[in-house]
Formats: C-alpha cells, structure tokens, sequence
C-alpha cells in the first residue's frame, strides 16, 4: 500500500519541502552575502604586497623556502623584472612530488595570460562569483594592463567576517 502511493506521496512531499527550505536558506544567505558586500570594490580589499619568485626556481626549494616558510599560497613569477605568472600550492600539488627537484616555478605556474583576472572597480561579489565559477582561491588585479594586486577568498572572507560581527 505505501509504494502503491498512499505514503509514498506524503514522503515525496516530505523531500520537496527539505529541498525548498533548504534553497531557501542558501538564498537567504546569499542575499545577506551581498548586502555585507554592496559598494565594496575589489581595490578596496586586494593585496598590493605580492611576493615573487624567480621563473627557474626549482619546486622543491618553492615548497621548503616559500610556501612552508610563509604560508602564502600565491607567488607571483618574475623573469627579468617582469610579472610572468602566478604560482600557487594547487599547481604544486598537481605534480609529483618526485619531479619537485627537477622541475622549475615556471613550469609549474600559470603565465599571466591565461589567468582570470578583475580590475581594482569589480565588485567584490563579482569577484568571489567568478573565483567560484573557475575554481580558484585568488585572482590577480590588473589595472592598465600591469598587475595592481591580488585578491583572495581569504580577504573577502575576513571583509565578511568583519562586517557580520559589526552588524550583529
């Protein structure tokens, strides 16, 4: 009788109505997100304080001496005096960890082209938006096609956090 549709019905609606309460809370939240962050601006909140590595700087001594040392996870590349890429403990990790000493920074990093970046004038929502939609915890700031900074998860996260507490 239950899978003939008489209780079956009553659990079906049972998961329509976890699911709306459910998308309606992520909605509330997203909508409390974006109020935090109305009329904040990417120029606001990025860092200009970017540190850089050299482009054949080998992998192991990037983990030993950068990323375990700082616990930055973005370094920006530079080849005789210019920004070349972006380096992060994400592209690190997707090599082998027996290739670290042989393999340098700049075959490991992203070249500044085919990066996803924003201007210092894009919202912050747009910002954290796109780090979601391209999967990546930062992007860099370019402002007259020269890098201005870097904007991170972990900034707008802080901002958020920040404000919430204020407002409560």
């Amino acid at each position: 009788r239950f899978f003939n549709g008489a209780g079956f019905g009553g659990l079906w609606m049972a998961f329509i109505g976890w699911f709306l309460l459910d998308a309606a809370r992520s909605s509330y939240v997203q909508q409390e997100m974006v109020q935090l962050l109305r009329g904040v601006r990417v120029g606001d909140v990025m860092t200009k304080e970017c540190p850089t590595v050299k482009v054949n700087l080998n992998l192991q001594t990037f983990v030993d001496d950068y990323l375990l040392r700082s616990g930055q996870r973005c370094f920006l590349v530079e080849e005789d005096g210019n920004n070349v890429g972006l380096v992060t403990a994400h592209q690190v990790k997707d090599v082998d960890r027996d290739k670290w000493p042989h393999m340098t920074v700049g075959e490991a990093m992203l070249p500044l082209s085919k990066l996803h970046a924003v201007k210092p004038g894009t919202s912050v929502s747009d910002a954290l938006e796109m780090m979601s939609r391209e999967d990546v915890n930062q992007l860099p700031v370019i402002s007259n096609n020269h890098l201005a900074g870097i904007v991170s998860r972990g900034h707008i996260l802080r901002l958020l956090q920040t404000r919430a507490e204020l407002q409560s």
